[in-house]
């Protein structure tokens, strides 16, 4: 996951991540644990409930502050949804199950 994280970073937002920079983080949440933030609504109705978050952090040269939250089933490590949060603010999510 962490080489998609980096190859994402590189494809999508054309910033070039360096392995040892990137935080690493993982999270088992309940449902009612969600904030709306990370994944709306609508959409933690369809995870499963507990679900496994992992979490990519990483600070840019000009201090902008990305994460990538990545929900995976946790025996098939299936991608089952996926946020991206800069500056604090969501700027894309996707759902890979319906």
């Amino acid at each position: 996951m962490l080489e998609w994280f980096m190859a994402k970073m590189k494809r999508e937002f054309g910033v070039e991540v360096r392995l040892e920079e990137v935080g690493y983080e993982a999270y088992t949440f309940d449902h009612e644990e969600i904030d709306e933030l990370l994944i709306p609504d609508e959409h933690v109705a369809k995870l499963p409930n507990p679900l496994l978050l992992e979490a990519f952090m990483y600070a840019d040269a000009e201090g902008n502050e990305w994460i990538a939250g990545v929900v995976v089933e946790e025996e098939t490590r299936e991608m089952l949804y996926e946020v991206w949060i800069k500056n604090g603010k969501r700027i894309c999510a996707r759902l890979y199950v319906s």
